[in-house]
């Protein structure tokens, strides 16, 4: 009974037998000599909320209007629901595509603009009407149907051009930035609002962006994307505090990056001679052979203000605070290390107070347990 309710528990992508749901097989788009989509497989599951993640130019946005069929991939496949949609136009696939722009039509009104897809798929009235209504109440716009879209504020906009893309109850919705334009007060609260939505509709959503922060909050899995290929593939966070290389440890949140090479390993430890001249005692379940360049990934917050002496011992180093943030919640501490690294902790702001509890020019020691970090050699 136990193995039973295990195997309930685990997540599609997790399951072995579970079918993707969007399944992108060895797909590469060229432009040219650019390789904007560099022979990336990828399996997305129903129910979803799955983020491409990347800086601009890393293929994000191209993979997007392949699923779209805006673009043709020049090799692989793309199937929806175990259909095989490659060469299918874009108006002829269970797919709806969210702009960055919201793409909305100036001279309709609210209602008129959601009303708009159901028309050209020849639904009739009285289910169009339905289905607006629906939609109208659902994202809270009912009193903004007789409205255009330039008496909107850009959150209103942002709603409307969501209500016209889920009326038409796609099988896979895709969003490009879709909250790219609004401030960051209202990105914050519609994200949960989309999330919420999206667990209500059972909808497959795809969405690209590059805001962090953003892809962490919405999202069940994330692709972190460099150079057209996919980096990683994890939740927010395994993504998060388990990188599988410095390009992703360094993309998602901050971090601070130790290099050097082993020196001995000890059990499921092993022990690193730092560059910049301390020892690290890491935890680490690869096979590092004796003298492998490494490099040692640590999130600012992991780190703590140390009680022992100041000299730089094991995964503890000495030098004098150079920069302060204070942010409210949290206060930023960059430290400029006796071997001349510069390195950022974080420490909470539990109680409140009228000072920092470090300042410039202060000198300190900081130390991490062997469990605070990853030993990558990518």
């Amino acid at each position: 009974m136990a193995v039973s309710n295990e195997r309930r528990l685990l997540e599609p992508w997790q399951d072995p037998k579970a079918p993707p749901y969007l399944r992108i097989d060895r797909v590469t788009k060229t432009f040219g000599d650019l390789y904007a989509v560099d022979d990336v497989s990828l399996n997305i599951f129903k129910g979803e909320f799955f983020s491409l993640l990347g800086s601009s130019g890393c293929g994000k946005s191209t993979l997007l209007r392949l699923l779209a069929g805006f673009e043709y991939p020049t090799s692989g496949r793309i199937y929806i629901d175990g259909v095989d949609v490659t060469d299918v136009p874009p108006y002829a696939r269970p797919v709806n595509m969210m702009f960055q722009s919201y793409a909305l039509f100036p001279h309709m009104t609210v209602e008129q603009n959601v009303e708009f897809g159901l028309k050209q798929d020849r639904v009739a009235k009285k289910e169009r009407q339905e289905r607006v209504g629906e939609m109208l109440d659902l994202l809270k716009i009912m009193e903004l149907r007789k409205r255009r879209p330039d008496q909107l504020s850009g959150g209103q906009r942002q709603r409307v051009a969501l209500a016209r893309s889920l009326a038409r109850h796609p099988k896979l919705l895709l969003l490009d930035e879709p909250l790219g334009a609004l401030d960051k007060r209202l990105r914050e609260s519609t994200q949960f609002e989309l999330v919420n939505l999206q667990e209500r509709l059972g909808i497959t959503f795809v969405t690209v962006t590059h805001d962090q922060e953003e892809a962490m909050t919405m999202s069940t899995r994330i692709a972190v994307m460099d150079a057209g290929q996919i980096m990683q593939v994890d939740t927010p966070t395994a993504i998060y505090e388990f990188p599988n290389c410095r390009l992703t440890a360094e993309f998602i949140g901050s971090v601070n990056l130790f290099e050097g090479k082993v020196m001995e390993r000890e059990g499921d430890q092993v022990l690193i001679e730092a560059r910049h001249g301390g020892i690290l005692r890491m935890r680490s379940l690869h096979p590092h052979p004796l003298g492998t360049p490494v490099t040692v990934a640590i999130r600012p917050e992991k780190m703590r203000l140390s009680d022992g002496p100041a000299e730089d011992g094991v995964n503890r180093l000495s030098g004098v605070v150079e920069d302060i943030a204070y942010l409210g919640d949290v206060s930023i501490y960059r430290i400029r290390a006796n071997g001349g690294q510069l390195v950022e902790m974080t420490l909470t702001n539990i109680q409140p107070r009228t000072e920092q509890a470090l300042t410039w020019e202060q000198d300190v020691s900081v130390e991490w347990s062997p469990t605070s970090g990853v030993v990558l050699t990518e």
